[in-house]
């Protein structure tokens, strides 16, 4: 058998796209594309390119070994780039939806082929069917290698399109090693097929008896059979005229509005998903713009990027280890916690790890219960109001702060092992507290170890950090704070003790300080008889005297 170089491949492909254009302008030039042009507000020739496009990213992730060359090789083979394709980048979930929409969807062409087949004799669905295959196994044969996965795509590609046809296409179909070896054999292989009835008769018996003489003959698979074999066997053709019994079929309104409801779920899933990514930047822009937590930010994208390269590698049926997307925030209260266990409910949401993204807030109050057996229904009440999302349970630790003998955290922390585990597709819990304190927590229960891997540190925020705060909550509110009514909140952050520090409360301490600000201000500015605009944005110095 003939070995083709990459460049003939990409040429071959070329040139079979060309003959499926020949067909799509029969389509067009005969009628067959009025109707389905009115309903889905596309060319022939553009359904085309899609769909061309669509089954080579299918195959290309199909055969496990996706190569720069793939994307090179559909991108010189179709017109358009309609997925947005780029040999820089691996094919993402988005393309991967889009494609197996498409793929899922009846084959209109080919319908409306297989009727104009019927309504002219011509043989239009099966030349449209092999030229399409041509092209598929030239990408196979890229680089001299011959796909071992290529004949289980061609026919589950066939498994799925046949039903939407006449029967003649099925009447003598065996895609197998033989049936590659002739298609790979043949001229036709080059150019693809385009051809009348009487034609396609003689090219069956070409090929047949092609394959009849490699048998007789001893032809090994390997073996070169060149045009002259060909020619040879189209020398003893007698004509010969088949008959077909076709069941009733869809007329072109029929096919046409089979397909538009498939536009439409489409083009609303391609919507959907853009919405998606748009909503996934938004989420990422309001997490790194948080003030401090540089640590805490770097944890969260470096897991976001690890859950990214996870359904890239199961887009390509590659191994995956297993993970655990539960969490350990550690530190000091006012820190952030809650605010980043939003943000993390919400990505991922919207990165399918989740079906809500819903945030339920809860603490060793709403959890335990003062009765035998009220815990666990009070636990399970919980989980279920919170599975879609996340179950954010603040100073978890104090469930195993066993102080008497009636305490039932441990009924708790059992209850909510087992919830996790039944729940583990769609539930995320993010336990949270002082770091020495959730050492001893994870230690009460194995589950738990085994459930929690991952902890972020949440640290103290810095003096500059907590006026940074104070000011985007000034801002917020339209107020801007004088630089000296500034520096008086710095000294006086500045001259805390750590044991003060720790009762400030970080960021929750701050907002108290600008709440008692804005009345102090509020109590100044209303014994102005006009206070004009800048004078209610205004934050003096005597606003924050004594706040803090």
């Amino acid at each position: 058998m003939q070995a083709y170089s990459n460049r003939s491949l990409f040429e071959i492909a070329r040139e079979n796209y060309k003959t499926l254009v020949r067909h799509c302008e029969d389509l067009l030039t005969e009628g067959y594309w009025d109707r389905p042009s009115e309903i889905l507000e596309q060319s022939v020739f553009d359904v085309l390119d899609i769909y061309v496009q669509a089954i080579l990213v299918s195959y290309a992730v199909f055969s496990k070994h996706f190569m720069r060359e793939d994307i090179e090789f559909i991108l010189s083979t179709v017109e358009g780039n309609h997925f947005e394709l780029s040999p820089e980048k691996s094919i993402d979930d988005t393309v991967m939806a889009q494609v197996e929409r498409m793929l899922a969807s009846p084959p209109i062409l080919l319908q409306l082929c297989d009727l104009r087949d019927q309504e002219k004799g011509t043989r239009s669905a099966e030349t449209f069917f092999e030229t399409l295959i041509n092209i598929v196994l030239a990408m196979a044969y890229l680089n001299s290698s011959k796909d071992r996965y290529v004949i289980q795509f061609i026919q589950e590609y066939y498994n799925k399109i046949h039903v939407f046809i006449s029967a003649r296409m099925s009447r003598n179909y065996t895609l197998d090693e033989k049936y590659v070896f002739r298609k790979i054999c043949s001229e036709m292989f080059r150019t693809g097929i385009y051809m009348n009835a009487e034609q396609m008769v003689q090219h069956e018996t070409i090929v047949n008896n092609l394959y009849k003489s490699e048998e007789n003959q001893g032809v090994a698979a390997g073996d070169e059979i060149n045009e002259e074999m060909i020619v040879e066997t189209e020398e003893t053709l007698l004509d010969e005229e088949e008959t077909f019994d076709c069941g009733a079929q869809d007329t072109v309104e029929d096919i046409a509005e089979e397909a538009i409801d498939n536009n439409i779920a489409v083009a609303f899933e391609k919507k959907e998903e853009k919405e998606k990514q748009e909503k996934l930047a938004q989420l990422l822009d309001e997490l790194n713009s948080l003030i401090g937590l540089d640590g805490v930010k770097e944890e969260v994208n470096s897991l976001i990027n690890l859950i990214k390269v996870r359904k890239m590698r199961e887009q390509y049926n590659m191994p995956t280890m297993d993970m655990s997307f539960h969490m350990v925030f550690t530190g000091n209260p006012g820190t952030g916690k809650t605010t980043v266990a939003r943000i993390v409910a919400q990505v991922y949401k919207e990165l399918g790890l989740l079906s809500k993204g819903n945030l339920v807030e809860t603490d060793r109050a709403g959890l335990v219960a003062g009765y035998v057996g009220q815990t666990a229904i009070k636990v399970t009440e919980l989980v279920e109001k919170a599975t879609g999302g996340v179950l954010f349970i603040d100073e978890a630790y104090s469930l195993t702060n066993n102080t008497n003998g009636n305490d039932f955290g441990s009924e708790a922390i059992d209850t909510l092992v087992k919830l996790m585990e039944d729940h583990r597709d769609d539930l995320v819990v993010i336990v949270a507290g002082y770091k020495k304190e959730m050492d001893g927590f994870l230690k009460a229960n194995t589950g738990l170890i085994s459930r929690f891997n991952k902890f972020i540190e949440f640290k103290d925020y810095t003096e500059q950090e907590l006026i940074d705060i104070l000011q985007m909550m000034a801002g917020k509110s339209a107020m801007e704070i004088d630089e000296e009514a500034v520096e008086y909140v710095m000294k006086r952050l500045a001259k805390m003790t750590k044991a003060a520090k720790n009762r400030f409360g970080n960021a929750r301490g701050i907002r108290n300080v600008f709440e008692k600000i804005v009345t102090k201000q509020a109590n100044r500015i209303v014994m102005y008889e006009n206070p004009t605009m800048e004078q209610l944005r205004q934050i003096a110095c005597e606003d924050v005297m004594e706040v803090i």
